[in-house]
C-alpha cells in the first residue's frame, strides 16, 4: 500500500497560491501550497489576519480565473466550486476541509486524492467568512468570499 510521506512538505511545492483579503478584510494574507503526494496532493495552508468573529472558515478551490469582482462580491470572477464531475457538495473536486481560526491565524495540512497540483493550477483558492456546513447545495452555505489567491 502506498502511503503519503509527510516529509514531502520539506520539498518545494508543485503549485502555490498567495492569498490576500478583500477590501473588507485587508489584513488577511498567506499561502496555500500544493505538493505531489501518492496519486494526489498534500495541501498546506498558512493564513494570517483572519477575522476573529468566526472560529471556523470554509476554504475551497473555485472554477474561475481571477480574484476580481464587483462592489457586492469582490471575488465574483473566482466562480463557484471547482466541480468538473458534477458531484454533490462536499464531494466537489475543489472542496477542502475548513480552516480553524486561532486568534486570526490558521494552519492546515490535508491530503486529497481528488486532484493533483497541476490539475488546479490557474484556479483560485477562496476563503469564506463562514464555516462549510458540508451538506447545503451547492457550496455548503459558507458565505462571503473574504480572501482569494490564484494557484500558480
Amino acid at each position: 500500500m502506498n502511503k503519503v510521506n509527510p516529509r514531502v512538505i520539506f520539498n518545494r511545492p508543485t503549485a502555490i497560491a498567495t492569498v490576500k483579503g478583500s477590501p473588507n478584510y485587508p489584513d488577511i494574507c498567506g499561502k496555500v501550497s500544493f505538493y505531489n503526494a501518492c496519486c494526489g496532493t498534500l495541501v498546506l495552508a498558512e493564513i494570517c489576519g483572519l477575522p476573529c468573529e468566526n472560529s471556523i472558515l470554509a476554504m475551497h478551490i473555485h472554477n474561475g480565473d481571477a480574484c476580481t469582482g464587483n462592489e457586492t462580491d469582490y471575488f465574483a470572477n473566482a466562480g463557484s466550486h471547482l466541480n468538473p464531475n458534477n458531484a454533490e457538495h462536499p464531494y466537489h473536486m475543489g472542496d477542502l476541509p475548513s480552516l480553524i481560526n486561532n486568534k486570526g491565524y490558521a494552519w492546515c495540512l490535508v491530503y486529497t486524492n481528488r486532484f493533483t497540483p497541476c490539475e488546479v493550477k490557474g484556479y483560485p483558492v477562496i476563503i469564506h467568512k463562514n464555516p462549510d456546513d458540508y451538506h447545503t447545495q451547492p457550496s455548503g452555505n459558507s458565505g462571503e468570499k473574504i480572501a482569494c489567491g490564484i494557484i500558480v
